[in-house]
């Protein structure tokens, strides 16, 4: 299952930076979309959302490497499915449970970011010693050939990036049962704060002050309807 998901999530990390940019590498969609792949939608849409929301405001101006939120959002939703098939195969239902597993994958996910945010660098740095070679010889040959090296080597970013960070979560996943039980609602609460922290640095960092007047407005105004 390791090589499956490693091969899943390097295809998808290709849209973050070797094809097309469609922003199907995001959290919010790779992870939902790769909880379908395995079974496990609703846990991929919980994930993308949160590791989404997390670094909202960390966008990649000029040479300014935000963290790798895509490998990050693909490392949580595989590390979590990855170890929800190792302990129900392994050990009685009473030891483990999905909150934990969520929680341990959520904090692989914060790790991955910083990780990704250096393979990141190295591999832009190779890409434009790619882009020289070929400016110098600006022939079709040489410029399909940096082309393909440049996919290939975002290619074997994103699966060994990916790939190794799931050997390590399978090496160590045993500790997970070791955690204290908790409820969703007590797992959502230290995501939710970096949320809110995350949200409200970009909008004073974008200055889109009006964005939240009417989020507080909508927020308000659906707190009235629920309560009515």
């Amino acid at each position: 299952m390791i090589l499956i998901c490693s091969v899943i999530g390097a295809f998808i990390l290709l849209d973050k930076m070797a094809i097309g940019e469609f922003g199907l590498s995001q959290p919010i969609i790779a992870c939902p979309l790769i909880g379908l792949i395995f079974g496990s939608f609703h846990t991929g849409l919980f994930l993308g959302a949160i590791i989404q929301l997390v670094w909202i405001g960390a966008l990649p101006l000029g040479s300014k490497e935000p963290p790798d939120n895509q490998t990050a959002g693909i490392v949580a939703i595989t590390s979590f499915l990855l170890a929800q098939r190792h302990f129900s195969n392994s050990l009685p239902a009473s030891l483990y449970s999905d909150e934990k597993i969520l929680f341990a994958s959520l904090i692989f996910a914060g790790v991955a970011a910083v990780i990704g945010q250096f393979t990141v660098k190295t591999l832009k740095k190779f890409n434009r010693r790619l882009f020289l070679s070929a400016v110098k010889d600006l022939s079709n040959k040489s410029i399909r050939r940096a082309n393909f090296l440049g996919l290939i080597t975002s290619f074997l970013r994103g699966f060994l990036t990916i790939g190794m960070f799931l050997i390590l979560f399978y090496i160590i996943s045993p500790l997970i049962r070791l955690l204290p039980q908790f409820t969703y609602r007590e797992l959502l609460i230290v995501p939710l704060l970096i949320s809110t922290a995350a949200l409200v640095r970009f909008v004073v960092i974008q200055k889109k002050y009006v964005y939240s007047v009417f989020g507080i407005l909508t927020g308000f105004g659906l707190w009235l309807i629920l309560i009515s």
